[in-house]
């Protein structure tokens, strides 16, 4: 009875101190927020938070911001957790960064300790076992190891374990007041496990693991496991697994010690979003029901998984990137929007329809939305100076999207849009099993092959009568046949003026004999077939440093870089799970300045931020991140474009990419008119092993130390979100930081195009300094030279070719372009993808000082007092400098 009436005043204070405590939401004064804890700090709750790049700060709940740290090696910061390991009644912050690190700041703010083991590791996953003193921390990356570590930060031991961590949480799942660890690691990188169960933590023992073949409930090893938690809900006194993800909706499972199902919600198909992941987290002890964000649906189930409510509709809300629950406040606390945002949400719990409130937008995504009205505006209201002649040739965008009214009366170029349909023939292929054997009959699994020849080229005839542009995908690496060869060549023949060519994605095993046949048998025809009108071409779309690396390779040479198919050749990205863009990008620009192809195509599409795709969720209304990434490529010279319709965004959308092009504000930028390349970096012999564990993207158990070990470094899967070692081509170069989303990249040197060998002559030619590798070792004098003591050269050749450029930015990215004898138009771009922020920026003139500068958009004139200029590029947007230079 006292115990009752102890709860009962226990609950009733809590109420009123909810009464008196509900906060409003914030935005804080750092970046891109990605995880949120609650601590008890001097008997007081605070927040606890990281950013993107690995930054830390502390906030109390009304959005005071206690303290906060900056990160000493920027990289994703994985997993962040409060606990008291020093006993002084406090809660440190404990961190899993990617840098290498784990980190403990006391509660101060100060840095109590780092450790990091005597090799590179990408640490993703942190739990703690125990309190005060005597506490452990385990820590697992992508390894195999798991670290348990003391309160001092002193190793206790190293255990191995097979695969790379995906998840470490500490609880009482077997037995009451019995601590163990689950341990979860994945071996493939969306699906399925390696292992999955419980870890005695002082044996360092598996006590418990399940299979995957043996599931207790089939969408367990189906699903892409977004989130998980740890809570007591079917209330035992023994903690339970929450685990949160999409199989093409939402999906979230509750299980306990003994793998048995307690609760299993599975979301309608019809919310299915693309790309969106499932987050959520328990509402106990508020309420006794769970919830779940799945792109722009809400919904909350009982402890058992039945629904409660929902809310929200597919492809609108906020899209969230950490949720956490308040029990003093009694709130849900929402931080940070995977766009890129820095903005603290708080729904209250005591309200039964909570989840149907939709909060305004704040903090620094909605200072990009306005930054991009604002140049919306600009755009429409643009006219091209009379110095700007407007492009005869149109870009080339294929896209559904419908162009908004506004852009009528843009008359600086055109755009051709051109629509892509994708369709599976039927035909027989028994003639193509005699040449390459039984492997010609494997298809697509996601493809049915029911379209005849006939029926194709009805519907390519109709397009033709109407007048509709259009394009075909027609193979992937699961099948390069989609459509055969004698169906391209009558689509051809059909539609001479309304087909624009074919789309193939992801073709990169040059040990496939189909991609052996495709290159020998199907492109030679098909270029006799697309120069009869020449206006077609074949798009090809690849990860990872494709363009720079493997199509130097084997059956690609021959291909890419005879230049005999030069004019029918749109190099693409294919960017789902990448992590080196910008590698990719400068390959391109590589293949296209140096005359191996003469188009290369940007790709804006949902997937584009998915590093790690588990872990990169998608959803992001802001058009930002899209648009910077077409802008950058357009000003290489970029003038196709395979664009899918992302429905997350919000309007004007890509309405505001499409009113540069069609306002002129983005010219259309011929090669030689680019003045922001100063060096090249040159591939010869490209090393086999580097690029076959960089382009094995799905396989996560390739961990060798030496991958650190190489000029292009730490490329493959399991690397996500790490840093760069100093060496690293990108780090020096290219001004990145760690392998994650760096399609904008900072170009500190300007663009380093990235090239085969064989374009040395040509750049001796004209004095251009290069430096040369084989993507692994760099090569001085004909010899190979170790990455680490191949740095100091790749610094001398982009120095020296940055003092040949007319100006040289620092700051931001950027790109400079010809637009007649004394003007160039310089374009400068916030390079933070998913991480927009003010960026301050500093110009400085080589040789020639310009005698105006003024901002084509705003029309502010720019001081060019000095030789060095300094201004700012608002948070996720563009600015268009104009400098005029004497005769």
């Amino acid at each position: 009875m006292i115990n009752k009436i102890i709860n009962a005043m226990t609950l009733v204070a809590v109420g009123l101190l909810a009464t008196t405590t509900q906060a409003q939401n914030f935005s804080t004064n750092g970046n891109h927020v990605r995880n949120a804890v609650m601590a008890k700090v001097d008997k007081r709750d605070i927040l606890y938070l990281s950013e993107l790049d690995g930054a830390v700060s502390a906030h109390t709940l009304s959005g005071e911001q206690l303290w906060r740290q900056k990160s000493d090696d920027p990289a994703v910061m994985f997993e962040i957790l409060a606990a008291d390991i020093t006993g002084n009644g406090s809660e440190e912050l404990l961190a899993a960064s990617a840098n290498g690190n784990i980190y403990c700041w006391q509660a101060n703010g100060k840095l109590l300790w780092k450790f990091a083991p005597d090799h590179k590791v990408r640490f993703s996953e942190i739990a703690v076992v125990g309190r005060g003193k005597t506490a452990r921390i385990f820590a697992g990356g992508n390894d195999y190891q798991l670290y348990e570590i003391n309160t001092s930060g002193e190793l206790l031991s190293q255990t191995q374990v097979n695969g790379v961590f995906r998840k470490i949480e500490a609880g009482n799942f077997l037995e009451e007041g019995k601590t163990t660890l689950f341990i979860m690691t994945y071996a493939h990188d969306k699906y399925r496990w390696d292992v999955f169960g419980f870890m005695d933590p002082d044996s360092k023992q598996m006590v418990k693991s399940l299979s995957d073949k043996k599931a207790p409930i089939k969408v367990l090893s189906q699903m892409m496991m977004n989130d998980m938690s740890v809570d007591d809900i079917d209330k035992d006194g023994k903690d339970d697994l929450l685990i949160f993800g999409n199989d093409r909706s939402a999906v979230f499972i509750g299980l306990n010690g003994n793998f048995e199902v307690l609760a299993t919600f599975l979301g309608s198909k019809k919310d299915y979003q693309r790309y969106a992941q499932a987050q959520g987290t328990s509402l106990l002890p508020v309420r006794d029901e769970v919830a779940i964000q799945y792109g722009g649906k809400w919904y909350t189930c009982d402890l058992k998984g039945q629904l409660v409510q929902s809310g929200g509709e597919r492809y609108g809300a906020i899209v969230y990137n950490d949720l956490i629950v308040d029990p003093v406040s009694q709130q849900l606390i929402a931080a940070g929007e995977v766009d890129g945002g820095n903005g603290i949400y708080f729904y209250s719990l005591k309200k039964a329809n909570w989840l149907t409130h939709e909060p305004e937008l704040q903090g620094r995504m909605l200072t990009v939305k306005n930054n991009l009205n604002v140049l919306y505006d600009q755009v429409l209201n643009f006219k091209m100076p009379e110095y700007q002649v407007p492009s005869d040739q149109p870009w080339v965008m294929i896209t559904s999207f419908e162009e908004a009214p506004e852009l009528k009366k843009l008359k600086g170029a055109k755009i051709d849009y051109v629509i892509q349909e994708t369709w599976h023939e039927s035909t027989g292929r028994e003639d193509m099993v005699d040449e390459i054997g039984k492997i010609a009959l494997r298809k697509d699994k996601r493809g049915k092959y029911v379209h005849s020849r006939e029926d194709i080229l009805e519907r390519v005839k109709a397009f033709e009568a109407q007048g509709q542009p259009f394009t075909l995908w027609a193979g992937h690496g699961n099948d390069p046949f989609y459509l055969r060869i004698e169906t391209m060549e009558a689509i051809l023949a059909a539609a001479p003026n309304t087909c624009r060519g074919f789309v193939y994605a992801e073709m990169d095993n040059v040990d496939d004999p189909r991609v052996q046949y495709y290159i020998n048998e199907y492109v030679p025809r098909l270029a006799v077939a697309m120069r009869k009108e020449g206006r077609s071409k074949i798009y090809f779309r690849y990860k990872n440093m494709f363009w720079a690396t493997t199509s130097h390779h084997g059956i690609w040479r021959k291909l890419f870089l005879s230049g005999d198919y030069s004019d029918i050749l749109a190099p693409a990205s294919e960017d789902t799970s990448s992590r080196t863009q910008e590698i990719n990008l400068a390959g391109r620009v590589g293949l296209l300045m140096g005359g191996y192809v003469d188009e290369f195509a940007m790709r804006l599409v949902d997937d584009n931020p998915t590093s790690w795709r588990p872990l990169s969720p998608g959803g992001q209304r802001s058009i930002s991140p899209f648009l910077r990434q077409g802008v950058m490529m357009a000003a290489y010279s970029a003038h196709h474009g395979i664009i899918f319709d992302n429905k997350f965004s919000e309007a004007p959308g890509l309405n505001i990419f499409f009113s540069m092009m069609k306002s002129g504000v983005l010219p259309w930028v011929e090669k030689e008119d680019i003045l922001s390349v100063g060096s090249w970096h040159l591939i010869q012999d490209v090393d086999e092993n580097l690029i076959s564990k960089v382009d094995d993207h799905h396989n996560l158990k390739l961990y060798d130390a030496s991958d650190t070990a190489a000029v292009m470094s730490i490329g493959q899967m399991h690397w996500a979100g790490a840093s760069l070692p100093a060496h690293d081509f990108s780090k020096v170069a290219l001004g990145v930081d760690y392998r994650w989303l760096n399609y904008v990249p900072e170009l500190p040197y300007g663009m380093v195009p990235i090239a085969p060998v064989e374009s040395a002559p040509q750049l001796e030619k004209q004095d251009i300094p290069y430096l040369v590798s084989t993507a692994k070792s760099g090569v001085v004098d004909g010899k190979l030279v170790h990455a680490s003591a191949f740095a100091p050269t790749i610094q001398e050749v982009v120095t020296k070719g940055s003092r040949s450029m007319p100006v040289l930015v620092a700051g931001a990215a950027w790109s400079a372009i010809r637009i007649d004898d004394t003007h160039t138009r310089l374009i400068l771009m916030d390079q933070g993808y998913l991480d927009p922020q003010d960026r301050q920026v500093k110009l400085t003139f080589n040789g020639k000082q310009p005698i105006d500068a003024t901002d084509i958009l705003s029309g502010e004139k720019i001081s060019l007092t000095t030789k060095e200029v300094k201004l700012t590029v608002p948070a996720g947007s563009l600015r268009f400098i104009d400098l005029t230079y004497s005769k």
